[in-house]
């Protein structure tokens, strides 16, 4: 858990999808980081992530860490997003639909309550409805 000065810190970067690219190797990374986690380098440029992506592997959590017993069944999957893999919950979908190759399309929910007390909203992911 985390509290809700952290999330209000965060909310820009992590609902506009904003990730860092290394200028050295061109390595992607969500959230941004101050340094590439693959070669280390500092030469680091912002960038927007697509908001449209495809579930590269999934997993389904029916037996739920204390806070999220609201929230199962919970699917966590792993979607390219452009250059980025972002880990993040599948939402408006039941877990015998989701399926590897899934389009989904960013979205903004609610999540589990802080241990301050608040509802933080974050960015989750919904199946692309053609």
């Amino acid at each position: 858990m985390t509290t809700i000065q952290r999330v209000w810190r965060l909310k820009n970067t992590l609902l506009n999808l904003l990730a860092s690219r290394c200028s050295v190797c061109g390595h992607v990374t969500y959230p941004p980081k101050m340094r590439c986690p693959v070669c280390g380098s500092r030469e680091l440029r912002e960038e927007s992530l697509p908001r449209e992506g495809e579930v590269l592997s999934y997993t389904i959590i029916r037996v739920p860490a204390k806070g999220f017993e609201d929230f199962t069944p919970l699917i966590i999957a792993l979607i390219k997003l452009g250059d980025a893999k972002v880990l993040a919950e599948v939402v408006d979908v039941k877990p015998e639909e989701v399926s590897v190759g899934m389009r989904v399309v960013a979205t903004v929910r609610r999540t589990a309550q802080t241990i301050d007390g608040g509802v933080p909203y974050v960015i989750k992911f919904k199946p692309l409805r053609s």
